[in-house]
């Protein structure tokens, strides 16, 4: 892990990866509120999926992390995304209407997800930014509580295996020998005669 700090470019990657993911766990607590259950318990939930993602990402940014094609359309996709997010929450504010800010973070989060795959050529983050979007229109549709608890889990589930996918898409693929079946031997041992 010693080589890791000696590659400050591979915080960058790291640090959001991590951010990713602490995101998903966020909106995964927002969801799990709504079920009333004891912190610890929905905190065990959420550490339980996300410490595990988050050590294959930092091991996988050691040596081979996904790197930014188009870096241009990538700073931009994320500059749009605070700004919008920003904006959002104080016009809400002064609207006094912060119920629709779930709803509007999970437009604004799920649209930043397609140019960010497109950046990174990385159809797992454009099928991420997809499920997001559909997951918040689809959770439109339902009452409260039921609109948290669809958006926030949806969306962290959606996050989740967004992440999965990314981190065996990552996988180094297996040598030739180790995946090739065994050959079958026959020697004059295995032979016999039969009368």
């Amino acid at each position: 892990m010693g080589a890791f700090f000696k590659r400050p470019r591979y915080w960058r990657y790291a640090l959001t990866d991590l951010g990713g993911l602490a995101f998903a766990a966020a909106w995964g607590m927002r969801g799990l509120a709504v079920l009333h259950w004891p912190l610890w318990i929905c905190a065990t939930l959420l550490a339980a999926i996300t410490l595990p993602l988050a050590w294959g990402f930092l091991t996988r940014d050691l040596g081979r992390p996904e790197f930014i094609i188009d870096r241009v359309l990538a700073a931009r996709t994320r500059r749009a995304r605070v700004i919008l997010l920003m904006t959002a929450g104080t016009v809400l504010s002064i609207l006094h209407r912060p119920d629709l800010m779930l709803l509007v973070a999970g437009l604004v989060i799920g649209a930043s997800y397609l140019p960010l795959g497109r950046a990174m050529k990385e159809p797992v983050h454009i099928g991420t930014g997809l499920a997001i979007l559909l997951v918040t229109l689809f959770s439109l549709a339902l009452p409260q509580p039921w609109h948290m608890l669809v958006a926030g889990l949806g969306t962290a589930t959606s996050c989740w295996l967004g992440a999965v996918l990314r981190l065996m898409n990552s996988l180094p693929p297996r040598a030739v020998r180790d995946t090739a079946p065994e050959p079958v031997r026959t020697g004059a041992h295995d032979v016999q005669v039969l009368s």
